[in-house]
């Protein structure tokens, strides 16, 4: 079992995006990903669920947070059937131990064609941007498309010639999104919006990327056609680093710090 404790930060997904670029893609074969710390107590359910998706790209069967009052709140109103948390053993042993302190880590991006060909955000700064991809398990949830309307409304809008898609996680999340008003001004600014599930992440169904485009998205892989064109290069960051990207035009460090 790998453990990593993590301590403070302003967005879940430059913490994995920097864990799956140190330990790889097989860093964590046949392994559980257990994640720790103040930082990871401190996460909503949403963010916890990047982390745990994200896992697979490093090879794990699993990534796992422990059980706590947010885990309760959020299985309570789902389900009725009786819940016990488990709990690692006070002298549990674990094959490797990953500390991140994510108060000193800067924004992370993954370029093509691999999720663990991780850099400083800065230093892909300036590349041109052709579609944002905003959904899926990783970056579809409602606090995501809250992070992009609100980037977006700082920035003034979207860029001339990026093609914004956004992609629900679920049929919930559509709804939600609808019913507060997210969504219908995500689309007014000239948003795409495509059935709720994975879709455009994976090439099956939605928007698919035209020759040589370049894509940031804030789904779990990047590997060549996996967005249905092997022609295509696929960048990975956080919503709000691809919000970023949706109002300049290029890769860039978000203006809102969430």
């Amino acid at each position: 079992m790998v453990k990593s404790r993590q301590y403070s930060g302003d967005c879940e997904r430059w913490r994995i995006v920097a864990l799956v670029g140190r330990l790889g893609q097989e860093g964590a074969n046949y392994q559980t990903l257990e994640f720790l710390g103040p930082a990871a107590a401190a996460m909503s359910i949403e963010e916890r669920m990047v982390l745990s998706n994200m896992s697979v790209e490093m090879g794990a069967k699993a990534g796992i947070f422990l059980a706590d009052h947010r885990t309760r709140a959020y299985l309570e109103p789902r389900t009725s059937a009786p819940f016990t948390p488990v709990q690692p053993d006070g002298d549990a042993r674990y094959a490797r131990e990953i500390i991140i302190d994510v108060s000193a880590l800067e924004p992370q991006i993954a370029r093509p064609h691999e999720p663990d060909n991780v850099v400083a955000l800065r230093a892909t700064a300036g590349t041109p941007v052709d579609m944002v991809f905003i959904g899926t398990c990783t970056g579809g949830r409602v606090s995501d498309f809250h992070q992009v309307l609100g980037e977006i409304d700082a920035g003034g809008g979207i860029a001339p010639g990026v093609m914004l898609v956004l992609t629900p996680a679920s049929r919930e999340v559509y709804l939600e999104i609808t019913r507060d008003g997210t969504l219908e001004k995500l689309t007014r600014m000239g948003a795409v919006i495509t059935t709720p599930g994975c879709g455009a992440c994976c090439g099956t169904t939605g928007v698919i990327p035209g020759d040589g485009m370049t894509i940031v998205s804030t789904a779990n892989r990047n590997f060549k056609a996996r967005m249905g064109n092997a022609t295509a290069s696929i960048y990975l960051a956080s919503p709000a680093a691809c919000a970023a990207a949706a109002v300049t035009g290029v890769l860039t460090s978000p203006r809102v710090r969430i």
